[in-house]
């Protein structure tokens, strides 16, 4: 065993001791879990409503009611849970509630959903989601104590989930070494359109709108089209309220190691005269200075970001309609140690322990820099007719206004993206049409137009119009579920371009059409135990990013170029996932996955780096070859003590290129991360009191393409050059970090307080998944204070 090795487990070990030293005294005797919960559910006419699911989350526990929309769950120890009830149509009700002795009157109430995405995923129950595909949830505390950092960050706290970053302020969700325009993300229904195919575009959307993000792992291009070939990201905020009280919360956030600033409010209610309109106002600010790694700032690794958004909704039993809108608009400085002027300075600022410029602390972004603007409108109605099912007709319009600026030395030159998008989709659940089916018939169209803007251009204008049809029809009975979908899609691209050195325009013109196709089953014999069995075909056609490249992308600091040859990337994915709770005290959540993927497009990085008037740069090249993806995801929980808790999350992820058989880059390294967890109901006016410690450890990439050195000389000078990669992969690393919260009566009011901890030890470390890796380390200790005040 290395060193490296030994070090770790005596840190985890004394971790496990310090942790035990603390709380050792505080610890009660384990109590007998044999206390129950129980009540009624029913739907908006108050009638009873038998089939609902009923789920502890934190047990994964659950029961469905019966003809009288009854439940009962056993086997419960004392704690804090949060409870959760649903059914598919139905927006989900839930509560959070502490558990001292056997409840019996825990009721729920389930109103008809205005949307058609499902809102809150359990596995190991009979309730009917979207897929059968594993999925995740963050939602309730969970979510609460994650906020204030980007998307791409907050869904890699799941095993599975990664993010590619670049540098420290740009991250995009990574779902089993997939990403950018394989992973679909719908913002509040709409899928999100911003430039989506650069590792460096973040999802441009403020994570404070979501009151639940749901993770599908795997293909689901039958439900939401050819972007979901890798997985679906769900966004979602809560129903419209439909009580005329205005309720609220104000969010405060502070980050020690870029002094960031945070501050989110968000107000809601309904019309005393108008029952069943409800409304919604939120709003977002953030302001960041220079980060810093354990022994330099990022020079220019600023951003500020401002959101705002408003919905409104009017709904019956039988009909309805919401409108939403949204404007999320951000500056984002790119670090200035990744634009370098000569080949031979970005050669020596690749090999350099440390980045060749350094700056001081400032709050001011300068070049280079991307300055975006993101608008999202959604109108959405529903009907519901007794004899036929329900209707719903979808309407969303995205315009994204993107300009990444140059280096300082280049003032003049400029990128500009506008993209327009206008989607449609009409869906109709209909009747069952077999015992103990039910069914979805949808619809959906989509316009995009690309205008650069200006002469100097990475990606040309382009056109993308497509339409689809799918049908999912899925069986349920006793102990099994079964779902089977196929889906048809048309794609057709057009790309306006010049031809080199001459003003005339040509326009390339592209068709893609193909089926998609899903099979799946679960398995229930027992309400702790259930396994799942999925198989999706899906496809995606090459994007003009793809196709087209042919630049300096400013925020990738990187030299582009793309393939007008390639063809469309097929998937053929299969999943088999286990949940399981052995024992009151044990729970495992076990899943494989095999992705094998004809026509993989990836970039690749070439040998040489590119010098152009702006600089030298890494070049890469969109390649296309056959592909081949497996890997497993693992979360063991065990109760170790009353208020005591070990969590531990296992990710591994193997990509094969099959046509050279050897590994591909750019994918996500071995993952293990453990967590003590320490949570007191209550302590004199204090409630909901937690600790938790975590460990991560993350292995150095060893599975990349050939890479070796080679040696050239210039003018009298040898530089060494790595063929295969610009640099070999940075050694593993491990972190660590700490959380601990509490929530604080305010007269009528609660306070919710916080404090979280990363990097507490600031190592210095780099991240394979990091575009930067080849010129900075990762940001050091940062110390995170949130407060959350509702009323």
């Amino acid at each position: 065993m290395n060193t490296y090795k030994i070090l770790q487990r005596i840190a985890l070990y004394s971790l496990l001791l310090f942790i035990g030293g603390i709380f050792g005294n505080s610890l009660q005797a384990q109590e007998n879990c044999q206390l129950s919960v129980s009540g009624t559910v029913v739907h908006s006419q108050q009638q009873p409503f038998p089939g609902a699911v009923v789920f502890i989350v934190e047990l994964k526990q659950g029961t469905t009611t019966d003809e009288k929309g009854r439940y009962h769950i056993d086997h419960v120890c004392p704690g804090t849970y949060t409870v959760i009830c649903q059914y598919v149509g139905h927006h989900t009700d839930s509560t959070y509630i502490q558990i001292t002795k056997s409840q019996g009157n825990l009721n729920f109430h389930l109103d008809e959903m205005e949307e058609t995405l499902e809102t809150v995923v359990v596995q190991g129950t009979h309730q009917e989601n979207a897929t059968l595909l594993p999925q995740q949830s963050l939602q309730g505390k969970d979510l609460e104590r994650i906020q204030g950092i980007a998307l791409g960050e907050m869904v890699k706290t799941l095993p599975g989930l990664n993010s590619i970053q670049t540098g420290p302020s740009i991250s995009k969700p990574v779902i089993h070494g997939l990403h950018s325009n394989r992973v679909l993300i719908l913002n509040n229904g709409i899928r999100q359109e911003g430039q989506q195919w650069g590792s460096e575009h973040a999802p441009e959307i403020d994570p404070f709108v979501a009151k639940r993000i749901t993770i599908i792992k795997g293909a689901s291009s039958v439900r939401y089209g050819a972007d979901a070939i890798g997985g679906v990201i769900l966004v979602e905020p809560d129903p419209l309220p439909q009580t005329n009280k205005i309720s609220g919360e104000i969010n405060l956030h502070a980050f020690s190691n870029n002094r960031q600033g945070t501050v989110s409010g968000l107000m809601e209610g309904g019309l005393k005269k108008i029952n069943g309109l409800g409304w919604r106002v939120q709003g977002t600010y953030k302001k960041a200075g220079t980060s810093r790694t354990p022994d330099y700032y990022l020079t220019n690794s600023q951003f500020e970001e401002a959101n705002v958004s408003a919905a409104t909704g009017y709904k019956t039993a039988k009909y309805g309609f919401d409108v939403f809108f949204s404007h999320f608009s951000t500056k984002i400085g790119i670090f200035t140690g990744s634009h370098i002027g000569n080949q031979t300075d970005l050669e020596n600022a690749i090999n350099a322990d440390r980045p060749l410029v350094s700056s001081k602390f400032s709050y001011n972004i300068g070049r280079p820099y991307q300055d975006i603007s993101h608008n999202l409108a959604k109108v959405n109605a529903f009907y519901v007719s007794p004899a036929l099912g329900k209707f719903s007709l979808l309407f969303g319009y995205q315009y994204n206004f993107r300009q990444e600026y140059d280096a300082p030395s280049v003032r003049s030159t400029n990128i500009r993206f506008r993209l327009y998008t206008y989607t449609y989709e009409l869906l109709w659940e209909h009747k069952p049409l077999l015992p103990n089916t039910t069914g979805t018939i949808g619809v959906s169209t989509v316009y995009q137009g690309n205008n650069v803007g200006g002469n100097v251009y990475l990606i040309p204008n382009f056109n993308n119009q497509g339409v689809g049809g799918f049908i999912i029809e899925k069986w349920a009975k006793n102990q099994w579920q079964a779902e089977a979908g196929i889906r048809y899609d048309y794609r057709h691209l057009d790309v306006y371009r010049r031809k080199q050195g001459s003003q005339n325009v040509i326009a390339p013109g592209y068709t893609y059409t193909s089926f998609s196709g899903t099979l799946g089953a679960t398995y229930q014999p027992h309400q702790n135990l259930s396994l799942n069995l999925n198989f999706s075909s899906a496809w995606r056609p090459p994007t003009a990013a793809e196709l087209y490249s042919a630049g300096v992308h400013h925020g990738a600091a990187a030299y582009e170029k793309g393939d007008s040859a390639l063809s469309i990337e097929q998937s053929y994915h299969t999943t088999i996932s286990l949940n399981w709770k052995p024992t009151d005290k044990l729970s495992a959540d076990i899943g494989v996955y095999a992705n094998y993927m004809p026509g993989y497009i990836y970039l690749k990085p070439d040998s040489v780096p590119i010098v152009t008037i702006r600089g030298a740069f890494p070049a890469y090249t969109y390649t296309q070859t056959n592909a081949l993806f497996k890997g497993l995801d693992a979360t063991l929980k065990y109760q170790l003590l009353p208020y005591l808790s070990w969590q531990g999350k296992l990710a591994m992820v193997r990509a094969l290129n099959r046509t050279t058989d050897e590994y591909l880059p750019w994918i996500p390294t071995d993952r293990i991360e453990n967590t003590l967890r320490y949570e007191k109901t209550k302590w004199k006016k204090l409630t909901n009191i937690y600790v938790a410690v975590s460990v991560l450890n993350v292995s150095k990439q060893r599975r990349v393409p050939p890479t070796y050195t080679t040696t050239t000389t210039e003018g009298g000078a040898t530089r060494t050059i790595y063929v295969g990669d610009f640099a070999p992969p940075p050694v593993g690393y491990m972190l660590l970090s700490a959380d601990m919260g509490f929530a604080w009566p305010i007269g009528k009011y609660i306070a919710d307080i916080g404090v979280s901890g990363q990097n507490l030890a600031n190592v210095r470390y780099r991240d394979y998944l990091n575009r930067f890796r080849y010129f900075s380390d990762e940001i050091g200790r940062n110390i995170i204070i949130r407060l959350k005040f509702s009323f």
